[in-house]
C-alpha cells in the first residue's frame, strides 16, 4: 500500500501541474502547432482529461462522461488506442478541459484514497508500456504519462511568451 500513498502524493501534484501550465493561456495561443508532426496544448489538455477520466473507470467510479472523449479514444479497440492530433478538429478550450479536469481529478483522488489491495493487483486485458498488466502498473504508468504531456505544455507555454508555470 506503500506504492499508493507514493501515488496519490505525485497525482496530488500533478492535478495542480494542469492547472498551473494552463494559467492564463488563450484558447488561440493555445491552438499553436510548432510544427506539423507535433500537438497542441489544446489536445494535450483534452487528452489528458480524457486519461483521468478513464482512469476513473479503472477504479470503479463512473461519473458522467467525458463528451469529448471520440476525439481522443478509439473506445471499441484495446490500448493503445489514442486518436492522434487531427487540425481539422476542434479540441475543447482551455476552460473546458480545465472544468473537466478539476471535476474528474477530485473523483479521482478520492478514489485512489480509497483503493483497495485487491483493486491495485487486478488485471487488465493489455499491459501497460513499463511492464505489467495490473491497475496499479497502469496507474504507475499513466502518472509518468501525465508528467511527459504537461513537460510538453511547460514548454510549448513558455515558447508562446507566457511564463513559466508555477511548480508548486
Amino acid at each position: 500500500m506503500e506504492n499508493i500513498l507514493l501515488l496519490q502524493k505525485q497525482y496530488g501534484l500533478l492535478t495542480k501541474w494542469f492547472c498551473n501550465v494552463l494559467d492564463g493561456i488563450s484558447d488561440v495561443d493555445g491552438s499553436v502547432r510548432f510544427h506539423d508532426r507535433t500537438n497542441n496544448i489544446r489536445w494535450l489538455a483534452g487528452h489528458l482529461v480524457a486519461g483521468r477520466y478513464r482512469n476513473l473507470a479503472r477504479l470503479g467510479v463512473h461519473p458522467e462522461e467525458y463528451p469529448q472523449m471520440d476525439k481522443y479514444v478509439l473506445k471499441n479497440t484495446p490500448p493503445p488506442n489514442a486518436i492522434p492530433f487531427d487540425p481539422a478538429v476542434d479540441y475543447p478550450s482551455i476552460t473546458e478541459s480545465l472544468a473537466y479536469w478539476n471535476q474528474y481529478s477530485e473523483q479521482f483522488m478520492e478514489a485512489l484514497k480509497n483503493v483497495t489491495q485487491e483493486q491495485w493487483i487486478e488485471t487488465m486485458p493489455f499491459s501497460v508500456p513499463i511492464g505489467g498488466n495490473t491497475i496499479g502498473d497502469a496507474l504507475t504508468f499513466i502518472s509518468m504519462h501525465e508528467t511527459y504531456h504537461i513537460g510538453q505544455m511547460s514548454l510549448m507555454r513558455k515558447s508562446l511568451g507566457y511564463p513559466a508555470m508555477v511548480l508548486v
